[in-house]
């Protein structure tokens, strides 16, 4: 995974952009409680790839890295 990343904040919901070696460039989308997708664009769209439901989480550092754990798993 590159370290180039963007967080961005929109209707109450959190992106992180990044650069994936796999999936290449890759958004993460957070609801802000428990829901997390994992996007690509196609066509001009955000298209998700991958949802998953993650509790607990507190902070959006936690959040993130939780995402970015998951993310790894696909690799899997």
């Amino acid at each position: 995974m590159k370290s180039t990343t963007t967080t961005t904040e929109q209707h109450n919901m959190k992106y992180l952009e990044l650069e994936h070696e796999t999936h290449g460039h890759v958004r993460i989308e957070w609801n802000g409680n428990a829901m997390f997708n994992f996007q690509t664009p196609i066509g001009g769209e955000w298209v998700d790839f991958h949802a998953f439901t993650c509790y607990g989480l507190e902070t959006e550092h936690e959040a993130f890295t939780e995402a970015l754990e998951a993310l790894k798993e696909l690799e899997a």
